[in-house]
């Protein structure tokens, strides 16, 4: 059999009479894509008013809406507004809302996606982002600068890495979006999928769960999901779950969303009964094991920064310096970033700019680019005369895409040096 082909068998197995419904979604539905808007930032009926278009919300996430954008060359993208994440990716941190703590543990957290959700949705506290694969920590990091996330660790670990390093019972939320088969997005990536596949994920899955479940305190919550619909991967590693002392929580079932299969308090996304692909999560609490826990803050240096009006509260990590941030004692884990970096050399940072709210960028001191947006998200310098002088933030419609330095040109006339990093300008003929 092929590697396909055991696919479609093993679908028509789980589904049964359904496999027809299933199988007409997976040869015929078109692909839906949505954006999330980063609440980070801006609210959703305020995004909407800006982008003057009439978008259809996802049902399962107040946050997201279906559209069909080039992200890459639209300003508002640059200037972090929302991020793209395809409609059913969404729900499960959207589900998950109402169980966030203030200590947060984003396992397996790249490109960014739930984890810059996460972000958006906590109050204060502190959130561990982490991949165990290092090239992939670079979209992560790119991510949640862009989004202005402020209170991100990132990291390069295993659960393993960080049970060594101390921290059993410190977290009171785990997000375990768990590498998997990926049978939920077969209808647009070609991926191998065949038994020995699956089996293997389940089996890398259970290692990861194994000591995921140490690091949350008794009372704190995990959330479980995966992109694929083989039930090694979900309703089995639920019950594992369960056998370490978790409990899964009853939550609300939303239009789109099933029940899974032997555990009824966890969800299956089908593209049958949804306009997306497949997903699984699940909500769980742990009921036993060690109370929270605290561990040493880690030692910094308290100090005030200033960017002509704006007056900043920083924290000074031996070399770094970087937006008030309380980690605990870091040593035992391979940190890529820590907080929100101040400077790039002796310039204000890029991630600085997305980091700060409208209030700070006025008193930092901007300039609006309007149209001309896209323009400086293509690196071309632009013929303005702002009212300000030297090193100031460029927006669009009043929110942070970048920094211009306000000179006088060889003619003269005073410009914008174009200081948006060159690794993320993009090219306006595509």
């Amino acid at each position: 059999m092929t590697e396909s082909g055991y696919f479609f068998e093993y679908m028509r197995g789980l589904l049964g009479d359904r496999y027809g419904a299933f199988i007409d979604a997976y040869n015929n539905k078109p692909r839906h894509k949505a954006l999330r808007v980063n609440t980070l930032k801006i609210s959703p009926d305020a995004f909407i008013a800006l982008c003057g278009k009439s978008l259809e919300r996802n049902p399962l996430c107040e946050c997201s809406y279906y559209c069909d954008v080039k992200p890459s060359l639209d300003p508002l993208y640059h200037a972090g507004l929302y991020y793209m994440q395809e409609p059913s990716a969404s729900a499960a941190v959207a589900a998950f809302e109402p169980f966030i703590g203030e200590r947060v543990l984003d396992l397996c957290a790249a490109p960014g996606g739930k984890t810059t959700q996460a972000a958006s949705l906590m109050h204060g506290g502190i959130l561990f982002s982490n991949d165990p694969e290092f090239k992939r920590t670079r979209a992560l990091i790119d991510n949640a600068e862009r989004l202005g996330v402020r209170n991100a660790v990132i990291t390069c670990n295993t659960a393993a890495d960080y049970r060594k390093a101390g921290f059993d019972g410190y977290f009171d939320t785990l997000i375990a979006d768990v590498p998997c088969s990926g049978g939920g997005m077969m209808r647009y990536e070609s991926v191998p999928y065949t038994k020995e596949i699956a089996e293997g994920c389940a089996l890398r899955q259970r290692e990861i769960l194994k000591d995921a479940v140490r690091l949350l305190c008794k009372g704190g919550y995990m959330l479980y999901s995966t992109c694929t619909f083989a039930r090694e991967e979900n309703e089995d590693n639920i019950e594992y779950l369960r056998s370490l002392g978790m409990v899964t929580a009853d939550i609300p079932l939303r239009t789109g969303e099933e029940r899974g299969i032997g555990v009824p308090d966890a969800r299956r996304i089908y593209p049958m009964n949804f306009d997306g692909e497949g997903h699984f999560y699940c909500v769980l609490r742990k009921t036993t094991g060690m109370e929270k826990t605290d561990l040493p803050l880690l030692r910094k240096k308290r100090t005030t920064v200033k960017f002509n009006k704006l007056s900043l509260d920083v924290c000074k990590f031996g070399e770094r310096t970087v937006l008030p941030i309380e980690p605990p004692e870091l040593e035992g884990l391979n940190v890529v970033r820590m907080g929100t970096p101040v400077y790039d050399g002796d310039a204000p940072s890029y991630a600085l700019v997305h980091a700060l709210g409208s209030d700070e960028v006025a008193e930092f001191g901007a300039v609006e680019l309007g149209d001309r947006a896209c323009d400086y998200i293509s690196g071309m310098e632009l013929d303005m005369d702002p009212d300000k002088r030297g090193l100031i933030i460029a927006t669009r419609s009043g929110h942070a895409v970048g920094l211009v330095n306000v000179a006088r040109s060889g003619n003269g006339e005073f410009t914008l040096k174009n200081k948006y990093p060159k690794y993320l300008r993009v090219n306006l003929d595509r």
